[in-house]
C-alpha cells in the first residue's frame, strides 16, 4: 500500500476509534461528572497503535510526531486553563485533551494545523456547552465537558 492508501485507512480507523469511544467517556460523563482515566488511557492506546502502524507502513514518522505535539498541545493548554480556572475545568477533561491532540496532530503538516484544529474543537466544545447550561438553565451546577470535546474533536479532525 503506498503512503497515501496508508494515511486514508489509518485516519479513517483512528475517526472510527475515536467516535467509537467518544460514546462510552460522554456516557459516564454525563451520568457521574467523571472521566475514568482507564477509559482514557484505552482511547490513547488505541490512537497510539493505529497512528504507529500507519507510520511504520508508509516509511513516515510525520504522524507519529505530529501526534505528539499535538497531544502535548492540547492536553498543556487545558492544563494550563484548569491552573487558572481553578475547578472550572475537571483532571478528566486535561487527561481526555491529550488523546484528542493524538487525533487532531495526526493529520497535521505544521503547527498552524494543529492550533487550528484546537481552536475549532475548543470553539465547538464551548459552544456546545454554553447551549446545554442555557437549556439547563442552571449555572452553577457542574457541566459535563467530555462530550463536547470529544464532538469538537472529531468535527475539527473530518473537517
Amino acid at each position: 500500500m503506498d503512503g497515501l492508501a496508508v494515511d486514508v485507512v489509518t485516519g479513517w480507523s483512528a475517526v472510527a476509534w475515536l467516535a467509537a469511544w467518544s460514546v462510552p467517556l460522554s456516557i459516564v460523563d454525563l451520568r457521574t461528572g467523571r472521566l475514568p482515566s482507564s477509559m482514557v488511557n484505552r482511547l490513547l492506546a488505541g490512537l497510539v497503535v493505529l497512528t504507529l502502524a500507519g507510520g511504520l507502513a508508509s516509511g513516515s514518522m510525520r504522524p507519529i510526531v505530529w501526534s505528539l505535539v499535538g497531544a502535548a498541545a492540547f492536553g498543556g493548554l487545558l492544563l494550563a486553563v484548569r491552573g487558572l480556572a481553578g475547578d472550572g475545568l475537571g483532571g478528566g477533561d486535561v487527561r481526555l485533551a491529550v488523546p484528542l491532540g493524538w487525533f487532531l496532530g495526526n493529520t497535521a503538516e505544521d503547527w498552524t494545523d494543529i492550533v487550528n484544529a484546537v481552536a475549532v474543537a475548543l470553539l465547538i466544545a464551548a459552544v456546545g456547552a454554553l447551549v446545554a447550561s442555557g437549556v439547563r438553565r442552571r449555572w452553577r451546577q457542574p457541566l459535563a465537558f467530555g462530550p463536547w470535546l470529544c464532538l469538537g474533536a472529531l468535527l475539527a479532525g473530518v473537517a
